[in-house]
């Protein structure tokens, strides 16, 4: 594909890596992409996604909003590839005028999102996206890969000849925003799968979680690759990840080596690549250093001691495909090691 649309265009360095910022002519849709918009994949990934100033600027928690952008990000900047247009409708298109009049609702009244809707007589949902379709009829774009979990934004772009295929995004749940996802998945239609979450499944519905993995994600300091360091053996360790992966070649040089490492990633990197024998001990102590280094993080930094203990009695779970054994596998079936370290930890630290 070949495009001369967009010709006033800016790098924007991300902690997830660096974009392309596009003046789209509008105000009121931002886009950007992974990489040079000249060399997009065929059919390209594509995010559409309505604008959140409570949880997007300023941090708020109890949506999902924050989450499926960042989501997205990283699912476009893993392939180098693909665009997001950042749409300016807040509150389902309704706007931030009606939307906080809604949450007030929510807040004031026990409704939920939808019942706030219906409360101010408000259609729960008139978002339109004509523009971003103009758009991709400039590029010559007639099929995407669309991230999203919403069938009718998919109905829009299917209604005005644009091809589908879906890439669903993962929700990221916390005691927050348990109930909005459940009004968007039960009223407003989402596809959120809730089937295998251990905090909305069950007979007790009061039952709430925290799932944590990325460390620039809310509970981000959960992460061992948190920027938190730790003073253990009589030396600094940048991070919890730096000391637990160094002690599987402990009192040897190799020890040192992975200590200095500039990012945890390369510290896991080389303890799990290394040609050096792992020590022969390590299955029956690895979860107890993983203790004693948590132990260490959360007495050590006050700020986290209380965030830690501001959980409970939540069920905390690293949500995570990767790992079967510390975390959850991305479906329940893992043993989430880490989040029952951390609720040990949170025990001993409420005593």
């Amino acid at each position: 594909m070949s495009f001369n649309y967009f010709t006033n265009w800016c790098f924007l360095p991300t902690f997830l890596g660096t974009f392309r910022m596009y003046d789209t002519g509008d105000e009121n849709i931002r886009m950007i992409s992974a990489d040079d918009i000249n060399r997009l994949k065929t059919p390209p990934l594509i995010r559409v996604h309505s604008s959140c100033i409570a949880s997007e600027i300023f941090k708020s928690i109890d949506c999902d909003c924050a989450d499926q952008l960042l989501t997205a990000m990283q699912i476009i900047h893993d392939e180098n590839s693909g665009l997001i247009f950042h749409l300016n409708q807040e509150g389902r298109g309704q706007g931030l005028q009606n939307k906080i009049k809604a949450i007030n609702l929510m807040q004031q009244k026990g409704l939920d999102t939808y019942e706030a809707f219906e409360y101010l007589n408000l259609k729960q949902d008139v978002r339109n996206y004509q523009k971003v379709i103009d758009i991709l009829s400039n590029l010559n774009i007639n099929k995407i890969r669309l991230i999203t979990n919403n069938p009718k934004k998919i109905s829009f772009f299917e209604d005005n000849n644009i091809s589908i295929d879906i890439i669903k995004t993962k929700i990221v749940t916390r005691p927050q925003n348990i109930d909005y996802l459940r009004t968007k998945k039960n009223k407003l239609g989402h596809k959120l799968d809730l089937s295998n979450d251990s905090c909305l499944k069950g007979l007790d519905e009061n039952i709430n979680c925290i799932k944590f993995y990325e460390k620039d994600h809310p509970y981000g300091f959960f992460s061992n690759f948190s920027n938190h360091a730790v003073y253990l053996k009589n030396k600094i360790w940048k991070t919890s990840e730096h000391y637990y992966q160094s002690q599987k070649f402990a009192d040897t040089d190799y020890e040192e080596e992975i200590r200095k490492a500039p990012k945890p990633s390369m510290a896991k990197d080389m303890a799990e690549k290394s040609s050096f024998p792992i020590r022969s001990d390590w299955k029956s102590i690895k979860i107890s250093t993983m203790r004693e280094v948590l132990y260490a993080k959360f007495t050590q930094h006050p700020d986290l001691r209380k965030e830690l203990i501001k959980t409970d009695p939540s069920i905390l779970i690293e949500h995570t495909e990767n790992d079967h054994y510390w975390g959850d596998g991305g479906n329940g079936s893992g043993k989430n090691m880490l989040g029952n370290l951390l609720m040990d930890i949170r025990s001993l630290l409420i005593q």
